[in-house]
């Protein structure tokens, strides 16, 4: 075993998600640091490297080669875009390199059972039909305008919720998709029809600027999302005092906010000490280097203190561990997705997210048509 572990997280540095990237590292490198400043692993330093991916796969492929060709990284954290993590998955799974993504959500990246992917946060079948069953049975909600944007995750908010709401009896009047990047909404505003009671925005980028405009409309409906709009500097900022205009906003997010967890506060006090106030998943990403951590420690005893990936691989899958992110312990299911993930909706006070509502994994799952109830992933 050489003189330190090596870990390394791909994510986007630049480009459209450079902030939500940069988040992402900076919680993984404080994990890291407060890890070594309490011995390392097994009185190893961790050494850990970051690249960027820019949210572009083709990037994300040169990455995942860069890193699988370094015999001496044990894990990868990464990456942040569903396209480029379900890319650089297969990549790594070649090479039995462990990657844990603390944020990629596309429903694909688990369904092909690698051996060597985990997902650390929800799934949006599971989140889509959440905010749907919510959407539909608790606020009454009946007809909706679906908009997405032209990207993987668009289409994969898209097509969970309608999936979820039409199962349930709702409506879709109308769908629109757009270009991510676009700001000027009001011309898609004015083509809407009247008669619906709700927009479902499935994207991260241009929530803010289509919620601008139903305002400026007249349009006083719900405005609801997945959780590419948990985002404080790429929707709250932007929407400013809009989103509590009319009807207001319903947010997804796949964690809980801070301070619902036992030790998520005091982290987010250490983070902002650091570097600012959170704005997305950094939770999960501190969360997610330390499941690592851990299944690297678990290895290093195994194997008497010459851990192999596979013997990472091994530990990890029997991993149950306690974070800050989620209230139960984080352990796997068979495709590597996170049996303790919940889903949190929120509304905007204040400036600021509030949470609402908090539904665990075996009661948000895929809407069964027949009965009306969400058919449970725990028993597959």
């Amino acid at each position: 075993m050489s003189e330190a572990i090596r870990i390394a997280i791909g994510a986007p540095l630049s480009g459209n998600a450079a902030a939500l990237g940069a988040e992402m590292k900076q919680a993984i490198e404080l994990a890291v640091e407060e890890q070594n400043a309490d011995g390392g692993i097994a009185g190893f330093p961790i050494m850990v490297e970051g690249a960027d991916d820019q949210g572009k796969i083709e990037i994300g492929r040169q990455v995942a080669d860069d890193f699988c060709y370094r015999p001496d990284l044990l894990g990868v954290v990464g990456h942040y875009n569903s396209n480029v993590t379900i890319a650089a998955a297969e990549i790594y799974a070649a090479h039995d390199l462990p990657m844990i993504t603390p944020i990629a959500s596309d429903t694909a990246l688990t369904e092909r059972s690698l051996p060597n992917v985990f997902r650390f946060t929800n799934r949006d079948d599971q989140t889509g039909a959440a905010i749907a069953r919510h959407l539909y049975e608790t606020m009454g909600k009946r007809r909706a305008v679906l908009v997405e944007t032209e990207t993987m995750y668009g289409h994969s908010m898209g097509i969970a919720f309608s999936r979820a709401f039409l199962s349930l009896g709702g409506r879709i009047a109308e769908r629109r998709t757009v270009r991510e990047g676009s700001r000027d909404f009001d011309p898609l505003v004015a083509s809407l029809r009247a008669d619906f009671d709700l927009l479902f925005y499935g994207g991260s980028f241009e929530g803010a600027f289509i919620l601008r405009a139903m305002r400026r409309a007249g349009l006083h409906q719900l405005f609801a999302s997945g959780d590419g709009c948990w985002d404080a500097v790429n929707f709250l900022e932007p929407a400013g005092e809009t989103a509590t205009l009319g009807e207001g906003v319903l947010v997804l997010s796949a964690t809980p906010e801070v301070g619902r967890v036992a030790g998520s506060s005091d982290f987010a006090a250490r983070y902002a000490a650091l570097f600012g106030p959170i704005g997305n998943y950094a939770v999960n990403s501190y969360d997610s280097v330390r499941v690592l951590i851990a299944a690297i420690r678990d290895a290093i005893t195994e194997t008497k203190g010459n851990p192999s990936r596979r013997d990472v691989l091994t530990a990890m899958r029997k991993l149950r561990f306690k974070g800050i992110a989620y209230s139960d312990p984080v352990q796997w299911d068979e495709k590597g997705d996170n049996l303790a993930v919940v889903t949190a909706l929120n509304v905007v006070e204040n400036g600021r997210f509030r949470q609402v509502a908090e539904i665990p994994r075996t009661q948000g799952g895929l809407i069964d048509a027949a009965s009306r109830r969400p058919r449970q992933f725990l028993s597959r």
